[in-house]
């Protein structure tokens, strides 16, 4: 039997966009015989609400290129970048079959993600001592490590961490060295920028395209995104910032103090502001320092909203786990067989979640409760065990 042939991504379409369809297209020049891509939730790995529920999201996926999309477990899509990109590694290399996984970067070949990730799994003692003297001048950790990294060895380049689509390809990369996985990379060069919120260029990001939507200008990102997604989009964005503020009201220091990410005291500071803002914004704005981003504030919150520990993240990236599958393409549900020899147990109906246990069975249940808690700030419901499979025009 012929070995199956994937090609693989990493996404959270938030929302999708002519850039996304563009990376679709580059994959599917590969030949493969399917496009798998695992996708964030409902809730994103900077902290927010996603702008569309995940299965509308997944149908644009479909639509735009992609055979079959699963979902990142919540206890992975709503962490930092390093823990995002393990978890999504670990459930895509379970996968049959020869894989090549495609991320869009804003620079780099496939060796010099390789040689920055071997560097970056190798803290040395003087490694360890500049990185502390780089947050003692309280550079923000990301930084803190690219300044400590640099220091120790000036001969690499590292540029590729200065930029996040790169920096996340080299924690794909980090994920799969560590795995020790067959999975080959193959960064494609990204168009636009990915913090530039202007609608003036040929692509736009998806943070623009937010954008525009929470000023009022959702007709002007016509141009920028399918039809499809267009007749999607929401005229305002979901909001998350009663049941956020509401949860940091009520949480105790120690819980707080066992989010992903709440170190250092700052779960004192979290509990000293909250009584005093009106939304996430303002709260952010409290407390946001050189070393306290807002994406990592921004996660904080969100775990802490959701109820997502670090024990139950790590735990997580431990155990087998599951493949949730959110849509398929009604002329690749042939897949849908290839993959439920996998390790680790397909999803696709109420039943096949009702033998998880362990981690497993609190991971998934872990996704159920976010998906309740997105259809209360929608005010919609989605079936958080429905599988769509969608027809399109080949």
């Amino acid at each position: 039997m012929k070995s199956l042939k994937l090609s693989l991504a990493v996404c959270e379409y938030n929302p999708f966009h002519n850039g996304h369809k563009l990376h679709l297209d580059k994959m599917k020049e590969e030949n493969s015989d399917a496009v798998a891509v695992i996708m964030s939730g409902n809730f994103c790995q900077r902290g927010e609400c996603a702008c569309m529920d995940k299965y509308t999201r997944a149908r644009h996926a479909v639509l735009g290129g992609a055979d079959i999309v699963f979902e990142l477990p919540a206890v992975f899509s709503t962490a930092p970048a390093e823990i995002f990109a393990s978890g999504a590694i670990k459930l895509l290399d379970c996968l049959p079959g020869e894989k090549t996984l495609f991320f869009g970067a804003e620079r780099g070949i496939e060796n010099d993600f390789y040689d920055v990730a071997r560097i970056l799994l190798t803290e040395t003692k003087e490694f360890k001592e500049a990185l502390k003297q780089n947050l003692a001048k309280g550079y923000p950790h990301a930084v803190a490590r690219h300044n400590a990294y640099k220091t120790i060895y000036p001969e690499t380049d590292f540029s590729l961490l200065e930029s996040p689509n790169s920096v996340l390809g080299v924690e794909y990369v980090k994920a799969l060295i560590k795995r020790n996985s067959k999975i080959k990379i193959r960064p494609i060069k990204r168009e636009g920028d990915f913090n530039d919120l202007s609608l003036n260029k040929e692509y736009a990001s998806a943070a623009a395209i937010r954008y525009a939507i929470s000023d009022g200008k959702k007709k002007k990102v016509k141009t920028f995104v399918p039809s499809f997604t267009f007749d999607d989009l929401p005229d305002i964005l979901p909001k998350h910032d009663d049941l956020a503020l509401f949860k940091a009201l009520e949480v105790n220091k120690n819980d707080l103090k066992n989010v992903i990410d709440c170190t250092e005291g700052l779960e004192n500071r979290i509990k000293a502001a909250a009584p005093y803002c009106k939304n996430v914004k303002e709260f952010i704005d409290k407390l946001e320092t050189r070393r306290y981003t807002r994406a990592r504030l921004n996660r904080i919150v969100t775990s802490n909203m959701l109820s997502i520990d670090k024990d139950l993240v790590e735990k997580s990236l431990k155990s087998n786990l599951y493949l949730k599958v959110l849509a398929v393409a009604s002329d690749k549900t042939w897949l849908l067989s290839e993959f439920s020899r996998c390790k680790n147990k397909l999803i696709t109906r109420k039943s096949d979640a009702e033998n998880l246990s362990g981690t497993q069975k609190q991971c998934f249940l872990k996704d159920v409760y976010a998906n309740e808690v997105y259809n209360l700030i929608t005010k919609k419901h989605t079936n958080e065990y429905e599988m769509k499979i969608i027809k399109r025009q080949l």
